[in-house]
């Protein structure tokens, strides 16, 4: 994946975790740390390949 790519997959949960602060709030910081997370374990598992 290139860094374009990556971009944009953080922008999206960007927007996603921007959105879901109009939910419930404790569903706004579940939708947060999951995407934080998530892209936190892509960036490392990225980063352990190259």
């Amino acid at each position: 994946m290139n860094a374009r790519t990556e971009g944009m997959i953080a922008m999206a949960a960007a927007v996603l975790v921007l959105f879901s602060s109009m939910w419930d709030p404790r569903a706004s910081v579940v939708v947060s740390v999951v995407a934080l997370a998530g892209f936190g374990a892509h960036r490392f598992a990225r980063q352990g390949k190259a």
